[in-house]
């Protein structure tokens, strides 16, 4: 029997991201029809804090949905858990930098900044009992022990899963199987791994193979691999390279139907 692994389509958020790629109201919501009667097993529906209209958008889909389970993305700040809030998902995703280049550089601040951060929106979140994953921003050139540290809070506080991201793309299967290895060494299966992969090397699908084989239950992907700067992972080769190996919960076939209707209502080509 294969192992079971779950997929988490972000076309709606990230893949939303591609420079040109732009979805109307309209077109939001038969995307998010086409994964639910497709089978896809969550859907991240975007970032309530973007606007209102976005807000409209998120919640209209959980209104129609009829099995994915849908999911909402924010940054580590308590206004956007707010806005996230309001739109009672039934997951709130937050990201959390954790990488000295996203925090010292990027953000120009500092570790303690981060958990002091952490806090306030764990404390927020745990008063609104909306289930909560919360995504490692650039993981993969992150240390090992601030990243066990933040996952530790997590845990205290009943958080249960943990997405790590490779942001800008550099992670390679060796390097995705090195940092999975190390960071569950200890857990002991106390959380659930997902994985978020970006095509800059063009390794995004690779990767996230990797990252299944090393037990993460979930993996983001998006319909023909769109998403900012070279795109994410792609649905349809993702479940046609592993299916072999994982049951994805929709097979190859399906995958290619969601992408064609998808495309065709779209009219993206990519």
């Amino acid at each position: 029997m294969k192992p079971k692994r779950y997929i988490l389509d972000s076309s709606l958020r990230d893949g939303e991201q591609m420079p040109g790629v732009c979805f109307t109201r309209e077109q939001k919501l038969k995307i998010a029809a086409i994964l639910d009667d497709n089978g896809v097993h969550q859907i991240e529906a975007g970032v309530p804090a973007t606007s209102k209209q976005e807000k409209e958008n998120i919640i209209k889909i959980i209104e129609n949905r009829k099995h994915a389970i849908i999911s909402v993305w924010g940054r580590m700040s308590v206004s956007d858990i707010e806005h996230a809030i309001d739109c009672r998902p039934d997951i709130i995703h937050i990201s959390v930098p954790v990488s000295y280049p996203h925090i010292y550089v990027k953000l120009r601040k500092n570790k303690e900044w981060v958990i002091t951060e952490l806090y306030a929106c764990l404390g927020l979140i745990d008063k609104c009992k909306i289930a909560l994953s919360v995504g490692f921003e650039d993981a993969f050139r992150s240390e090992p022990a601030f990243m066990k540290t933040v996952a530790n809070i997590l845990l205290d506080f009943g958080v249960k899963r943990i997405r790590l991201s490779d942001t800008v793309g550099v992670a390679m299967p060796t390097r995705v199987r090195n940092v999975l290895s190390e960071f569950s060494e200890g857990l002991t299966g106390k959380c659930e791994l997902g994985f978020h992969a970006h095509n800059d090397l063009g390794l995004a699908v690779a990767n996230t193979v990797e990252a299944a084989k090393c037990g993460c239950l979930y993996a983001d992907v998006t319909v023909g691999g769109i998403g900012e700067r070279a795109g994410n992972c792609d649905l349809a080769q993702l479940v046609s390279s592993s299916s072999n190996i994982f049951d994805w919960g929709i097979s190859t076939q399906t995958a290619i139907k969601i992408q064609d209707e998808i495309f065709g209502l779209t009219a993206l080509k990519i």
